[in-house]
This record gives C-alpha cells, structure tokens and sequence, in this order.
C-alpha cells in the first residue's frame, strides 16, 4: 500500500515529537532509535525512511520550536515598553521553581547544552540559530538595540545557564535564589539605558 506525501510528513513529525521529548527527558545518549520508534508507536526499520541518523534526528529537533522560543515569540506588544513587560513575564514563568521540573519537557536549551556542547556541527548549527533567534526576540524591546545585543545575550545567558544550574544543585533554598537572582538580573538587562 502506497502512502501519501502528506502521511509521511506526518509520521516524521511524529518521531521528531517523541525524539524530543525523550531527548529533553533523558538526554541524547540515555535514548536510542528503538526507544524512539517505539514512544512514536512504529518500528525499527521506518527509521531511516526518515532520518540518516540519530545524530541527524537530534538535529531536527533542534531546529524545531521550543516553549522558551514560543512564548517569546508570542508577545503580542507593539511597543518597547510592553514588550519588555511581556518579556519580563515570560522569563518569570521560566525561571520560576516549579519549571525546574518542567523544563525537561519544553527548552531544549537547559535540558541539552552539555549534549548538544559534544554534538556535530549541524546540532550545534541548529543550537546556534535558536541562540541568535531568542536573542533577537529578546532585543525586540530595547531601545537602541545591536546586533547581537550584549543586553538580549546576557538575558539568554541568565535564563539558560540560571536554569540549568538551578536544576543541579542539591540545596533548595541556593536553587530558588539563584533563579531569583537571575530574575532580577535580566530585569535590569532589560531596563532602558535612561535609567540605568
């Protein structure tokens, strides 16, 4: 039985779906093909219908869209000011202690970094674009912005790496003021260069 282009699109977005979420889960090496196909309910051998490869696979993930990179995305402001709000909202909610949890299911970026820091140049050329994409969103509200813009990376740099080192450490009191701490500084990452 012929399948349509249009199923096979489908299926392949399915197995970048699962290889994602599993991949966030348990990282790049804690998963293989099988467990892959099997999470997207189909077998061994459709595999490489689809990808040359799990490291091939790993970068399509991450070319894919994640949560941080949506909800930055998603801010509907037409003005700095409300941009920077709604950006500052947004980094609340990421850097909040119950996404600690979460994050192993949405941002490839603090779930990943180490795995995609030992990746090939095409999973760390995907990783580099969504750098420079949330940078960018991030420098969608100030004034005067550059290109890259110190501010908007410094802001990427705390989320991320606040993030990943909150998720690490044994203390929870040092975790939740690490995020706090992070917060406060992308906020006056964030503020206008007149009041500062």
């Amino acid at each position: 039985m012929r399948y349509r282009p249009e199923h096979k699109q489908k299926t392949r977005e399915k197995i970048v779906l699962h290889a994602g979420r599993l991949f966030r889960r348990l990282g790049y090496d804690g998963v293989g093909i099988d467990g892959i196909m099997a999470a997207a309910n189909l077998t061994r051998g459709g595999f490489y219908g689809y990808f040359r490869s799990k490291r091939h696979l790993f970068a399509e993930v991450m070319r894919g869209e994640h949560d941080f990179n949506k909800r930055m995305k998603a801010r509907r402001g037409t003005d700095r000011e409300t941009l920077t709000s709604e950006a500052l909202d947004v980094v609340a909610g990421y850097l909040d202690p119950a996404n600690r949890k979460r994050v192993g299911q949405g941002c490839a970026m603090a779930s990943l970094s180490v795995d995609i820091a030992r990746a090939g140049p095409a999973v760390r050329a995907a990783y580099a674009d969504k750098v420079r994409d949330l940078t960018t969103e991030f420098a969608r509200g100030l004034d005067r912005p550059a290109d890259p813009d110190p501010r908007a990376l410094a802001s990427l740099a705390l989320c991320v790496g606040g993030l990943v080192l909150a998720r690490g450490v044994a203390d929870e009191d040092l975790s939740r003021a690490m995020l706090a701490a992070c917060r406060a500084a992308v906020a006056e990452q964030l503020r206008p260069i007149k009041d500062r």
